[in-house]
């Protein structure tokens, strides 16, 4: 994989290469998010808050387009913008306050609309500190903090202090989930005739006369970039995926306005970018990399994947078996053992003699952990080994779960030079059909080069020529069990086994 080193919000962040840049899809998000505001509350919303306060002179161009007035993003973005920094004093008030706290006009594509620049410290003070001190002296202590900055910072017009939180983050952690806090804080407020609790729309029209600024910095309020969303490895390949399956309903798209054979309809059409628009959502990449995690991770990350997924099936057509690779590489526990000879192996689907697979190699995951999060484990552990001319693979599946299946298959992957595949077909636990694939050729039932059975267990034996070793060290295999075009289990569930070569290992030779 190439990277592009190049970014305005971060210089040297590793981008994918070619870039994902759909305009029209953001267009699309927002005139979504507009009509469904209208309908909930009877009129257009007049701002945004763009996810995690993300904004680039390009996003607030199609934003002021549709009819945005004003837009809020972090102090941090400000400072980008302006060249200035807003370290604090021991009372909390920062430098450069007269900027911080007075919306900006910024002129994008011809057109203005006010930003609103959150106060990162006293929000946070909201959504991580005073859930745990006492209610009355958590409003207080918000108040006189508000209350101080007026006191201390003159600009001739009046303050708009912005305090901008995700609310999960904080009032699930309020005793009362913050109803008293809020309740107490806005009663100092309304005691105050010097401190007003105005919308966004009430404040840029208090604000008097608002400085402007040809454009703004692009980034977010995490550390005024993307770093979050770009950069990591997990990150390039999530942003890989989505172009791929997005470049694919453009093709498709485009063969169905020139009426071609078998393009897909409108309704499939439809179906396809409902997935696409889902999987562009700022949440994905949030958890992919190196900076956020939970116990939730391996569930979204088979979700984002499915959303994917569900790109190509709706269009007709098989989705790549990458997706069914984990992007979030999470190690499973397992039991990992060396071959320790080699194999003479009758492919019949079943153990034939006690002997046939003894000295294999094996991977044997624990999937204990997965199936408390209600994963349905359907392959249990993988065996491999070799003799002077084939490389056998074993696979013992949970045979009661496998019954239930219905359009399914197996899609195995050896990697060498070249990839090859093998898709073995079944229905209620009987082969229906197989097929190999590699990048030149397309095999249905190759006895001779590949063999498959499947009864109490899956064996697949493949011969030396066709796995293309050339001077690698190693070969890799994995496999995957698809339903109805769905990734269903992997092993290993963390990607690819990687399988030495050399006599010592019980394996072909190298070189």
């Amino acid at each position: 994989m190439r990277f592009r080193y190049r970014s305005v919000s971060n210089p040297g962040t590793p981008l994918p290469v070619p870039a994902f840049r759909h305009p029209e899809d953001a267009r699309e998000q927002l005139v979504r998010a507009r009509r469904y505001h209208e309908k909930v509350f009877g009129r257009a919303p007049d701002g945004l808050w763009p996810s995690e306060g993300s904004v680039s002179d390009e996003a607030l161009a199609i934003a002021a387009d549709l009819g945005f007035k004003w837009f809020a993003t972090d102090e941090g973005v400000l400072g980008r913008t302006l060249g200035v920094g807003f370290g604090r004093d021991g009372a909390g008030v920062p430098d450069n306050a007269d900027k911080l706290y007075s919306p900006l006009r910024v002129r994008v594509a011809g057109r203005e609309m006010v930003g609103f620049f959150r106060d990162h410290y006293l929000s946070d003070l909201v959504g991580f500190v005073y859930s745990r001190m006492d209610t009355n002296a958590a409003a207080d202590d918000l108040y006189h903090r508000i209350r101080a900055i007026g006191e201390r910072v003159h600009i001739g017009r009046p303050l708009t202090v912005s305090l901008i939180l995700d609310g999960e983050n904080a009032w699930e952690y309020f005793r009362g989930n913050g109803r008293d806090f809020l309740r107490g804080f806005y009663r100092r407020i309304d005691n105050d005739p010097d401190i007003h609790a105005l919308t966004a729309s009430e404040a840029a029209a208090a604000a008097g006369e608002i400085p402007r600024n040809n454009g703004i910095f692009p980034a977010s309020w995490i550390s005024a970039n993307f770093d979050v969303w770009i950069g990591a490895g997990e990150d390039v390949t999530a942003w890989d995926h989505l172009r791929r399956a997005r470049d694919f309903y453009t093709q498709q798209a485009d063969n169905s306005a020139r009426g071609l054979p078998k393009a897909p309809t409108a309704t499939q059409l439809l179906l396809a970018y409902e997935a696409l628009l889902a999987a562009e959502g700022s949440d994905w990449c949030w958890w992919y990399g190196p900076e956020h995690s939970s116990a939730n991770d391996a569930e979204f990350d088979a979700f984002y994947r499915k959303l994917l997924t569900e790109v190509y099936r709706s269009l007709g057509a098989d989705a790549p078996d990458v997706l069914a690779e984990p992007i979030k590489r999470q190690p499973v526990p397992a039991l990992m053992l060396a071959p320790t000879g080699f194999l003479k192996v009758k492919v019949d689907g079943r153990e034939s003699t006690y002997f046939e697979w003894m000295g294999a190699g094996l991977y044997s995951a624990d999937r204990r952990s997965s199936a408390m999060h209600g994963k349905l484990m359907l392959l249990h552990e993988i065996r491999y080994g070799f003799d002077e001319k084939r490389l056998h693979m074993r696979v013992d599946v949970f045979s009661e779960a496998l019954k239930e299946l219905r359009d399914a298959e197996f899609r195995i992957t050896f990697r060498a030079e070249q990839e090859l595949r093998v898709v073995v077909r079944f229905e209620g636990g009987r082969v229906t059909g197989y097929l190999v694939e590699s990048r030149d050729l397309c095999l249905l039932g190759p006895d001779e080069v590949v063999k498959v059975a499947f009864d109490r267990i899956l064996e697949v034996s493949v011969a030396k020529e066709m796995l293309m070793i050339g001077s690698r060290k190693s070969i890799s295999i994995g496999v995957a069990l698809w339903e109805g075009g769905l990734p269903m289990d992997l092993l290993p569930e963390e990607g690819m086994l990687e399988i030495p070569l050399g006599e010592e290992n019980f394996a072909w030779s190298v070189g």
